[in-house]
């Protein structure tokens, strides 16, 4: 395989589609997301994606069957209208990977004549909290800087780079007339973090006008705490001297 690929499984039926975007990255927050909204809508697929850029290992399925690594196109209708979502497996290893890969999907946008982007992420602090998480927002365009506002999302000002997929797909979409928004759930950037993609998935929703059942993630978020309080109390009784900030990176 010299060049990435998206190879279609069938001729999805599309009206006034939006692409939703959830790959691996900073706590799997965009990619549970996103996989629980393929779940909930009961999406379905219609494409794959693969790359010389992906991760160079195999996937071994149930029955002992290998696959390449790859990413998934799934669709599904709500309240009249087509939500597209992009999944999968991993995202590029190397920077020309990224932007190979982000101008591949940006084909299939076009072929499917979608207008708006929504990108989902992590937004790394190092730290375990138990607030709640917040989401950050960013845009390619001013008019859904103000909807971010309006929704109560924080606003991303100038403090750094959005990596991969989600920073990538709405800075070259804009230069395609694509508008979009990336939404980002605050996580400490190394645990599995259901409780940020609950965040990020509520955001979206709301500004969708769509309404989401979350107890899966709900459920498997609590899992995750309890897991993350039993390693805590571990640590601190071991090293009784340490404060709780320093011990709050658990890695």
């Amino acid at each position: 395989m010299d060049k990435s690929k998206v190879v279609f499984l069938k001729k999805p039926r599309l009206k006034d589609a939006i692409l939703i975007e959830g790959l691996p990255g900073m706590g799997y927050v965009g990619k549970l997301a996103a996989e629980h909204l393929v779940g909930e809508l009961r999406a379905e697929k219609f494409a794959e994606m693969y790359s010389p850029y992906f991760p160079h290992y195999a996937y071994v399925e149930p029955g002992g069957l290998l696959r390449l690594a790859r990413n998934e196109f799934y669709y599904a209708n709500i309240n009249g209208k087509s939500v597209v979502i992009l999944v999968g497996d991993a995202q590029a290893t190397s920077p020309e990977g990224h932007y190979e890969i982000a101008r591949k999907i940006l084909e299939v946008v076009k072929r499917l004549k979608i207008k708006q982007i929504f990108t989902l992420g992590g937004y790394a602090t190092g730290r375990y909290s138990e607030e709640k998480p917040k989401v950050i927002g960013a845009s390619n365009h001013p008019e859904f800087v103000e909807l971010l506002r309006e929704h109560g999302v924080k606003i991303e000002d100038g403090a750094g780079p959005i990596i991969g997929a989600s920073g990538l797909l709405l800075s070259l979409g804009k230069t395609r007339g694509v508008k979009g928004i990336c939404l980002l759930g605050e996580t400490h950037g190394v645990l599995v973090d259901h409780r940020s993609a609950q965040a990020v998935l509520e955001v979206l929703t709301d500004i969708l006008g769509v309404k989401i059942d979350m107890h899966k993630l709900e459920e498997l978020a609590k899992r995750t705490e309890r897991i993350i309080h039993r390693i805590r109390k571990e640590w601190k009784a071991r090293k009784p001297e340490e404060t709780e900030e320093e011990i709050s990176y658990i890695g």
